[in-house]
């Protein structure tokens, strides 16, 4: 029996166990699930205490890395804009003011008192009474970041650490020492209008053009806080590494530039009647930008002059007598000048539906004779030898003369290292501007408006022998040296003329020089070959003041332009030069052979005395061989063309019976026969043309 009750004994233990682990295990279970529940809960609902979170979390913050803006540089590589840090200098005045120590308090304005001294030393803008006055009141007010001087290199920052109280330290004496980076002009405002600026949306110049090139890239990295207050790069985040930006070299000669600049001012600085200047010297044979000045007053003459605005692509307008060369140009290309000693009647200055031309008249007068040459005419130029010609050989086909200008690319915006060349406008046959006298001013320098950097790109391919050479600012894009990117010369028109049409136009353009209206520019050490011009400019609405005269107000006054353009040495064109001025309503007139042939000249000059590769074969004058002396030959014997172009050698020749052969370009140097030789009808005349 005992042992049967503890068997049942045994039992019923184990069964207890298997009930109370079974509740427990329940219970553990219940636990659990729950435990599982409110952890889900907790991730998807519960939120820390916004003001215990910071506590608990570091601080990760994007730090930015800004490039260093690449430079612009000259051709020489001389730095015309670059990138520098500058310090702005700033002042905690609430230093140990908390302490409310007299003593203390005492010390530090003597202090500060001795810092005046040296900062008025150093900057020269306050007196030391100011500045004592300016901090005290600051530390008054409790001002805890006071500028104390803007703008300041790394020479002066190491300086002012030295000042009494400065050196104490940022903790005892409260300076702030600033860094940013500035765009520098070591050349102050030569060429500032070319080079621009980028600031905000106020974007010009190469600056703005090559902005991509110029930026780089900005570097980031992200830094956390540690618990000294201290920041330092999260390892577990991105960074990206900082690209400087490349350098722009330009084409631009500094000390051409200045010479331009300076010669310019010295003409129009002190005529008030004068708004602005400019100046283009171009490379003949690469179409590159040497120079080019945009002088202005802006709206009231008492303004002093600086360059505010890109004139020499933005001032679009009828340009007067420097366009009687394009006309010229077709003329003598299509044939229908043959020579410039060709006559033409003289009208008493009249062609129908025209206004008459005084200057006829005069000459008229003077001569005694009723018929004038195309070179005299071009000498004096004249508008109604340009209007007579030009209705005479395009009146009934005019598309055919304004196929000329268009293929001088006078009708078209062309690409430009700097943006914002203003459309050229142009009253073309079908135009709602054609009138039946618009062929007739366009061939004298109207009815058609460009901007001054298509005339000396036009006259830059007459100095090229009719290869018309795209102009460039830009010659090389540069990282650390290394040339990446190269910009060649390239031409806008292969050929806008042949080689003996341009050397027929240049000795037109040297007769103005030696004989007409440019006779400023004679005696200078170079041969200039150059056209003058003077036009009058269209007037506001606001400056017409209701009157019907497009180039007058009520008054009587005008706006005029004067220009000089032309290529020198005449023999060899190296450059291409410009110069405009503008005046402002005035009663007064500015002619292109006056300010600006006289600016041309200084430049000439200097240029001559700078640059020691001239030809020494080029002497300081030199003559041109007149035609109306050579083609008065004998009947039978060969005429004397020596110095001649080849087109006016042909006519003369041909003229005379005799049959040409020829050989090289440019001009006449030796023939065989001899000038003067006896020669039948049909004899050859070998030419040898240099």
């Amino acid at each position: 029996m005992a042992k049967r009750k503890e068997i049942q004994d045994t039992i019923q233990n184990r069964d207890r166990i298997h009930v109370v682990m079974f509740f427990l295990s329940l219970v553990f279970l219940l636990l659990g699930v729950f435990i599982m529940i409110k952890i889900v809960h907790i991730q998807a609902t519960y939120d820390v205490d916004p003001r215990v979170a910071p506590l608990f979390r570091t601080t990760v913050q994007k730090h930015i890395d800004p490039p260093v803006r690449g430079r612009i540089l000259a051709t020489d590589g001389r730095p015309m804009a670059i990138s520098a840090p500058l310090y702005d200098i700033r002042m905690d005045c609430t230093v140990h003011k908390q302490d409310n120590d007299d003593s203390l308090e005492r010390v530090y304005r003597s202090k500060v008192k001795e810092l005046s001294k040296y900062l008025s030393a150093e900057f020269g803008d306050r007196t030391p009474a100011d500045y004592e006055k300016r901090i005290l009141d600051a530390r008054e007010r409790n001002n805890a970041y006071l500028l104390i001087k803007k703008n300041i290199d790394l020479s002066s920052l190491n300086r002012v650490k030295t000042f009494p109280l400065f050196k104490e330290g940022r903790y005892a004496s409260g300076m702030i020492a600033e860094t940013h980076e500035e765009r520098i002009y070591p050349y102050d405002t030569l060429a500032r209008r070319v080079i621009g600026y980028v600031k905000e949306q106020n974007r010009i110049g190469l600056e703005s053009s090559f902005d991509s090139e110029l930026h780089g890239t900005e570097g980031y990295e992200f830094r956390r806080v540690t618990d000294n207050k201290r920041w330092i790069r999260d390892i577990d985040s991105a960074k990206v590494k900082v690209r400087d930006g490349n350098d722009i070299r330009t084409t631009l000669n500094v000390d051409f530039q200045d010479i331009a600049d300076k010669a310019l001012r010295r003409q129009i600085n002190e005529n008030e009647d004068i708004r602005g200047g400019i100046c283009v010297l171009m490379e003949a044979k690469t179409g590159a930008i040497r120079a080019m000045v945009n002088l202005s007053r802006g709206d009231t003459p008492s303004t002093p002059l600086y360059e505010r605005e890109n004139l020499v692509l933005r001032e679009r307008g009828e340009q007067g007598s420097v366009m009687k060369t394009m006309t010229l140009l077709s003329l003598v290309e299509d044939g229908y000048v043959k020579s410039l000693e060709q006559t033409i009647p003289t009208n008493n200055g009249f062609v129908g539906g025209y206004k008459q031309d005084v200057h006829i008249l005069d000459y008229q007068r003077e001569t005694g004779r009723r018929d004038i040459s195309v070179m005299h005419g071009f000498e004096i130029s004249s508008n109604y030898v340009f209007t007579y010609l030009a209705e005479t050989y395009y009146g009934k086909r005019p598309q055919e003369f304004f196929d000329h200008i268009y293929s001088y690319r006078m009708g078209e915006a062309f690409d430009f290292d700097i943006s914002g060349m203003i459309e050229p406008m142009v009253n073309r046959p079908g135009t709602p501007a054609w009138s039946a006298t618009t062929l007739g001013t366009t061939a004298y320098g109207y009815s058609m408006s460009v901007t001054p950097l298509h005339v000396v790109t036009f006259y830059n391919g007459i100095a090229n022998k009719g290869r018309m050479m795209k102009p460039y600012l830009v010659e090389s894009v540069e990282k650390d040296g290394k040339v990446l990117k190269r910009f060649k010369p390239t031409a806008l028109n292969e050929s806008i003329c042949s080689p003996a049409t341009a050397d027929t136009v240049t000795r037109a353009l040297r007769s103005v020089v030696s004989d007409g209206t440019a006779t400023r520019l004679k005696g200078a050490k170079l041969q200039v070959a150059g056209k003058t011009g003077t036009a009058q400019v269209v007037l506001s609405a606001a400056e017409r003041r209701g009157g019907a005269d497009p180039y007058h107000d009520p008054m009587g006054r005008k706006k005029n332009q004067g220009t000089f353009v032309g290529f020198f040495p005449a023999e060899n064109p190296k450059y291409t030069i410009l110069v405009t001025v503008y005046s402002y309503l005035s009663g007064k007139s500015f002619y292109g052979g006056t300010l600006p042939a006289l600016a041309v000249r200084e430049i000439v000059d200097k240029l001559y005395a700078l640059d020691g590769d001239w030809d020494e074969s080029i002497g300081p004058s030199a003559s041109v061989p007149r035609m109306e002396k050579q083609m008065a030959w004998e009947e039978g014997k060969v005429p004397d063309v020596k110095g001649c172009g080849l087109k006016d050698a042909l006519y003369a020749i041909e003229s005379a019976g005799l049959l040409v052969q020829y050989e090289g370009s440019g001009h006449v140097q030796s023939q065989s026969p001899a000038p003067g030789s006896k020669a039948e009808k049909g004899s050859i005349v070998k030419l040898v043309l240099k």
